[in-house]
């Protein structure tokens, strides 16, 4: 049994026509939610309301989590940071060089 899969990208104009035709089915909050995840017509700058914020227990387990995730993501991206390479030689880019040099 082989796992298949396979991706598609939308432009931000299906985006916005699907949220109009989905917008019968969707509550205002649940349309608001997907319009900031796709990022049509909304505020940039504008957050989705935190859950869980009257409980003391949650607010603490959100708060431990989104730590975790920071640090993660912060060790992902430090990881695949590639080091200055060394540049490679050859030939052609030699002669270019040699070239370079004589009309200075």
């Amino acid at each position: 049994m082989s796992n298949k899969s396979s991706s598609s990208t939308i432009t931000s104009t299906e985006v916005r026509e699907l949220l109009r035709t989905a917008a019968k089915q969707l509550s205002g909050r649940e349309e608001k939610a997907l319009r900031m995840r796709s990022g049509t017509g909304l505020d940039r700058s504008e957050m989705l309301p935190r859950r869980g914020q009257d409980n003391p227990e949650t607010r603490a387990e959100l708060l431990a989590l989104e730590i975790e995730l920071k640090e993660k993501l912060a060790a992902r991206a430090t990881k695949h940071t590639p080091a200055a390479a060394a540049p490679v030689r050859s030939r052609e880019k030699d002669k270019i060089i040699r070239a370079l040099r004589r009309l200075k």
